[in-house]
């Protein structure tokens, strides 16, 4: 998990949320980028009825792909109030398309 004093800067938005991540947690292991995130959603999902989401994401600078090796689900903006879910299975990876808030992700994590 991110440490307690976590400073959330946000980096993107879409019509469906809001994206921050903590420049602080940005950890570098070869080509590879970690960094924690949240997604502040603008309405709840339709599964678990979430406000947010934090995410380990992990970013492949060579290749341009992504994948998320934490999730938790929160029932209120910026992680907070109850966890709804989570999971610590590493997911796919999967190419990022030029344009996203994971494009621009990945020029933060991989060039900063």
């Amino acid at each position: 998990m991110p440490p307690a004093s976590t400073q959330w800067v946000k980096w993107s938005e879409s019509a469906e949320a809001v994206f921050y991540y903590d420049p602080a947690t940005i950890t570098k292991t070869g080509n590879l980028r970690r960094v924690w995130e949240i997604q502040d959603l603008k309405k709840s999902d339709e599964f678990f009825g979430a406000r947010s989401r934090r995410l380990l994401t992990e970013y492949d600078c060579t290749v341009a792909r992504t994948r998320h090796l934490y999730i938790s689900a929160h029932a209120e903006p910026r992680a907070g109030g109850a966890i709804l879910i989570v999971s610590e299975q590493a997911g796919a990876w999967r190419s990022i398309p030029s344009k996203t808030s994971d494009a621009a992700m990945l020029i933060i994590a991989c060039d900063g």
